[in-house]
């Protein structure tokens, strides 16, 4: 028993100390990994709606405008769901991203955004209230939102030590037809370019 309880402790620290020495892999925009008989992402342009709500905020009781969109996450030849949501309540605008399980810890994360397939540029999001999804509020959420309209698509990698990125894709057409009733409940007014709104 005792020889078997070494042993563990051997195998534990072995396994411990590798992990310690584990390096972030390099991260490329094109960084997709292939893996076989995966099946490759689904199609977005099909389903690739702004869907206009009436939400509600369940821990303030606010109640304002969104519209939400659709899109998928790739990491490490898997696919999920994700959303993109904009939101308006108390003249306060919002804009979260989300996949389904995404856990990110109480401190902003790095990300990397494209758009219409555009050089990538790095920015930091901070993450939801309980640590899910990614959200930007105010300003930077105005300055990320208007810089949607007239584009085709949204890529944003989430920039993880340890870890491929996670890349979301959202076909973001219509966005300005559809975001127009947050513009106006919100009072919108032009800002920077998305390389300030990401940061």
């Amino acid at each position: 028993m005792k020889r078997h309880r070494t042993l563990s402790v051997a195998g534990a620290l072995v396994l411990w100390a590798g992990a310690v020495n584990a390096t972030p892999p390099d991260w490329s925009p094109d960084l997709v990994p292939e893996t076989e008989n995966v099946p490759g992402p689904p199609s977005l342009a099909a389903d690739a709606t702004w869907i206009p709500v009436e939400a509600r905020n369940h821990v303030t009781g606010a109640s304002g405008p969104a519209a939400v969109l659709f899109g998928i996450a790739h990491e490490r030849g898997r696919y999920r769901p994700a959303s993109l949501r904009v939101e308006c309540f108390d003249g306060v605008t919002a804009v979260h991203i989300d996949a389904d399980g995404l856990r990110l810890g109480p401190w902003a994360v790095a990300v990397r955004l494209s758009l219409d397939g555009g050089r990538f540029v790095d920015g930091s999001w901070p993450p939801g209230g309980d640590g899910a999804g990614l959200v930007l509020a105010g300003e930077r959420a105005v300055q990320f939102a208007s810089e949607l309209y007239g584009k085709a698509e949204l890529r944003l990698a989430v920039v993880r030590p340890l870890s491929v990125p996670l890349l979301f894709t959202f076909v973001v057409a219509g966005a300005e037809p559809g975001l127009h009733p947050l513009a106006d409940r919100c009072r919108w007014s032009a800002g920077p370019a998305i390389s300030d709104a990401g940061r």
